[in-house]
């Protein structure tokens, strides 16, 4: 999973953390591939749903600010990536290395990061842009 400007939002706050969090799953995939990996995957999921709560915070932070229309569906869809990698973790901890982090990492955080930057953080980051230019 590598960042690129395809994934730019116009917005460089919002993409300074997106390319944070690219790197934080990164961490996490390549924490899979050592042979201490319960405790390093452990510790990079973690990392990860931290900073995704503090990240989406921003967001909403500009959100709010903006009056954007879209909040409440936008932080919703927050909330859930935040729920699924908490799951996540829990089950990993519970079930060990019966979960295989790659496959799970690639079929839901990569996809749902992506689609959900190309879409509801490229709406958001335009419209806080128009808003700001119109204040």
């Amino acid at each position: 999973m590598t960042w690129n400007r395809e994934l730019e939002t116009g917005n460089s706050i919002v993409d300074d953390q997106h390319k944070e969090i690219f790197s934080l799953v990164g961490q996490v995939l390549e924490a899979d591939t050592f042979s201490n990996r319960r405790e390093k995957t452990e510790t990079a999921m973690g990392f990860l749903a931290d900073y995704a709560v503090r990240h989406f915070a921003s967001e909403e932070e500009l959100m709010t600010e903006s009056e954007y229309p879209q909040y409440k569906q936008h932080k919703a869809l927050h909330d859930d990536f935040v729920k699924k990698v908490v799951d996540f973790i829990e089950r990993y901890q519970k079930e060990g290395d019966t979960i295989s982090i790659s496959e799970t990492i690639n079929a839901f955080v990569i996809v749902w990061l992506k689609e959900h930057i190309m879409t509801a953080d490229k709406e958001m980051a335009a419209f806080y842009k128009d808003w700001k230019v119109s204040k």
